[in-house]
């Protein structure tokens, strides 16, 4: 049996998990790694010490599992960078891990379920947008009546703004809220009907220790137009006075503090409409896309290890070396077609270009705001000034040569090879 005091010792199960670095930093820590999935990827299990495929939606099969795979190995954790996985990942720790740390079955409910996290903050006297829960169609239409046009329709969970829409007018809303109950997000039963915040959108990466909590990082977040939700890309700087900045670095440590976020890291969106700050979500996790390596660049801290770190109970690492200018643009299109594109090598360098292209040439591309359509990549650009910033991603582009085209030989893919259509 291994000794549970000393560090790097024992086992970290991880729930679910696409990239190596989730894995390589469990690894380097010293720590033996479990990959725990409904079906583990191929690509995965070089990067893992064991595998298991089972049922994530039985707790008690997981559980059992778990142990018969660990026999007398400690447990040091059990850790997920996948959101649906949070509430698994609570009740794991709480029931296997002798000291469990980061992230407790209160906390995740409260961010999970965005009505529950409208009504925590709102009872705490912290500014969320006017919001009603709504189980039926005509619920919905009453709430929007009430809170006037136009409205934000959500699921009560889910990720990657799925479901989300801005609807103008009752025809809008019956619609939006139909397609909603058709297809569920996830197992919370309603739809969040909230009013429509119309101003600037940041993006705020903390990470929270012992109820002490650091911002990491503010971006300003770039989206189209209502009526759908796309992300564009993110700034940092952010273009907030110093003031503004310490206005929003307090309120969020205000909403995690409510909401029972006391030692973990977490992805807060807020917009600033004309009355001032409003939370719209708050994600206990890392961001998606590529805003962790971005968050390091500007701030020197790897969310993926601080989270890790404070899973099995190690203190953070030093920050490591930042840079002033950062910028991320997604990847995006006007038009339909057949997409070509030109490889670019990765350049060498903790701070060069980052590209990254989810499907391959050929493959058939669609709108920002089409249904199917959304982000198919990201650019990642660093420097010392913006002008900098300009110039890279200037040079990246020409070098993707991207191009959507209709041409005789070039029929559109019958598949999508993207796993996710947006970003964080």
């Amino acid at each position: 049996m291994t000794d549970p005091s000393h560090p790097g010792s024992g086992s970290v199960v991880v729930l679910g998990g696409r990239s190596e670095r989730e894995f390589s930093v469990v690894r380097d820590l010293g720590y033996r790694v479990v990959l725990v999935d409904e079906q583990v990827p191929w690509h995965c299990m070089p990067w893992v010490d064991a595998h298991v495929d089972v049922d994530l939606d039985d707790w008690d099969v997981v559980a059992r599992t778990i142990r018969a795979e660990l026999g007398d190995d400690t447990l040091a954790a059990v850790l997920t960078h996948t959101e649906p996985r949070l509430p698994l990942m609570a009740h794991l720790n709480g029931l296997l891990v002798d000291r469990p740390r980061g992230l407790g079955e209160a906390a995740v409910t409260n961010c999970r379920d965005k009505w529950r996290t409208r009504t925590v903050l709102s009872e705490a006297g912290l500014p969320v947008p006017r919001f009603a829960l709504a189980t039926t169609v005509e619920e919905a239409i009453k709430a929007a009546d009430t809170l006037g046009y136009p409205v934000v329709v959500k699921p009560r969970d889910g990720a990657g703004a799925f479901g989300v829409r801005c609807c103008s007018g009752e025809g809008e809303l019956r619609a939006a809220v139909g397609a909603l109950f058709a297809s569920p997000a996830g197992p919370l039963p309603g739809a969040l009907v909230e009013e429509y915040v119309d101003g600037p959108e940041y993006a705020v990466q903390t990470l929270t220790q012992d109820t002490r909590t650091s911002v990491l990082s503010v971006f300003r977040q770039l989206m189209t137009p209502p009526p759908v939700f796309v992300e564009l890309g993110y700034e940092h700087p952010s273009g907030l006075s110093p003031a503004e900045r310490r206005e929003l670095d307090d309120l969020v440590r205000d909403v995690l503090a409510a909401l029972g976020v006391d030692d973990w890291i977490s992805h807060t969106q807020v917009r600033r409409g004309p009355d001032g700050f409003r939370v719209i979500e708050v994600n206990a996790r890392r961001p998606g896309g590529r805003l962790v390596e971005m968050t390091t660049a500007v701030s020197g801290v790897d969310m993926t290890e601080a989270v890790t770190r404070q899973a099995v109970g190690l203190p953070p690492s030093p920050a490591g070396a930042t840079v002033p200018y950062a910028r991320y643009s997604s990847i995006v299109f006007d038009t339909s077609g057949t997409l070509l594109y030109d490889e670019v090598a990765p350049e060498p360098g903790p701070h060069s270009p980052i590209v990254e292209i989810e499907v391959d040439p050929g493959e058939t591309v669609r709108p920002k705001d089409h249904p199917d359509g959304g982000v198919y990549g990201r650019i990642v650009v660093y420097g010392e000034t913006a002008e900098d910033l300009d110039r890279a991603e200037r040079r990246v582009r020409e070098a993707l040569s991207l191009q959507v085209v209709f041409a005789d030989g070039l029929g559109p893919a019958r598949t999508d090879s993207r796993e996710f259509k947006s970003c964080c």
